[in-house]
């Protein structure tokens, strides 16, 4: 029989979360599907629980790298690239491990596959940590599913690419996945965003606009490194592109947006900006008095940038619920710590 479609799951640590996962996909498999499971390490009983779900599905397959491994961004894309290359699939579905499919997900994107196209991009929906409150109800906000050319290229990337932060949105048919090269983009934390975008594809990427996965917000291995990733590793990987335009480039983020005293105050907000990463920055921010605003901004504490950062939400963020929960996260990990220190 052969393989139209291998869902693949780069894991790390995920016991509490996987099994609902994997109870979302083998409910609407069918056949010519496959799972393509691969754990880079995980200390906790990730492989007890996918084990469990091995040994009722032929279907499943679990790979376990290496024992010394750590959250990373190079440990991710290196496992997620690893999973397409194993896969026997025609198109590879980048799933991740901690969030849900919605009904119907899975025959919807074979649907996609026949129609012939080398991408696919799922809109999903975005809710709380336990999945009970919606946040976001659709984004990235198409109202009818988009086919795109070559020709169009900028515009879905503008369209697209900020919503591909989060992996599980991204069907690529595998031999153009293996054609470009991913290793070059390993340690970015977007191995994938790097393949989409090293050349437009030949042929046609499509946009589904009806939600159909379920994203669990707060949830992110990456939050410790966020501020590295999504102010100095996303905008250096998407002004890498030679296929997309300056302008393009440019209105989906600057080219180095940490230069921005705005842009600290607001990764400040979020808890993402503190002295540490004013180090890495300092040198580099311009003039001493642009370096001393930034340390003072560094120094704020959340609490006094809360309710102004939420008024800045409430007037010009497009999803003013999921603004103001990564604002409530970044104050419940605040608590945390001063709780944790003070004891």
């Amino acid at each position: 029989m052969s393989i139209e479609l291998s869902i693949c799951i780069p894991t790390l640590n995920r016991a509490a979360f996987i099994g609902e996962t994997l109870d979302s996909i083998v409910s609407q498999l069918e056949s010519g599907v496959e799972i393509v499971i691969v754990d880079g390490g995980s200390k906790d009983d990730t492989e007890v629980v996918v084990m469990r779900y091995v040994e009722r599905h032929s279907c499943i397959r679990y790979i376990r790298r290496g024992e010394d491994v750590i959250a990373s961004n190079t440990g991710f894309d290196r496992d997620c690239s690893y999973a397409v290359e194993i896969s026997a699939g025609t198109h590879c579905w980048l799933m991740t491990d901690d969030d849900v499919l919605r009904a119907g997900a899975v025959a919807r994107v074979l649907s996609q596959i026949r129609a012939g196209h080398d991408i696919a991009i799922l809109s999903c929906e975005v809710r709380d940590l336990q999945l009970r409150e919606v946040l976001v109800v659709s984004r990235p906000g198409f109202k009818h599913d988009r086919v795109f050319t070559a020709a169009e290229w900028d515009d879905f990337f503008c369209s697209v690419v900020v919503h591909l932060t989060f992996v599980g949105a991204v069907i690529v048919r595998r031999s153009l996945w293996l054609a470009r090269h991913p290793d070059t983009y390993f340690g970015t934390g977007f191995v994938h965003v790097g393949v989409l975008f090293r050349a437009p594809v030949p042929g046609t990427a499509v946009v589904v606009a009806e939600p159909l996965i379920v994203i669990r917000n707060g949830n992110g291995q990456w939050n410790a490194r966020a501020f590295d990733i999504f102010m100095l590793r996303w905008p250096q990987l998407l002004w890498s592109f030679d296929g997309i335009s300056d302008t393009a480039k440019q209105a989906v983020t600057p080219r180095e947006p940490w230069r921005l005293l705005r842009v600290l105050l607001l990764q400040r907000a979020f808890g993402r900006y503190s002295m540490r990463e004013f180090e890495t920055v300092r040198d580099r921010l311009g003039p001493p008095w642009k370096r001393a605003i930034a340390r003072v901004i560094a120094r704020i504490p959340l609490g006094l940038l809360y309710w102004p950062a939420r008024l800045y939400g409430r007037f010009k963020h497009v999803d003013p619920r999921y603004f103001v929960e990564t604002l409530n996260e970044a104050m419940r990990v605040a608590i945390k710590l001063r709780t944790s220190s003070s004891g």
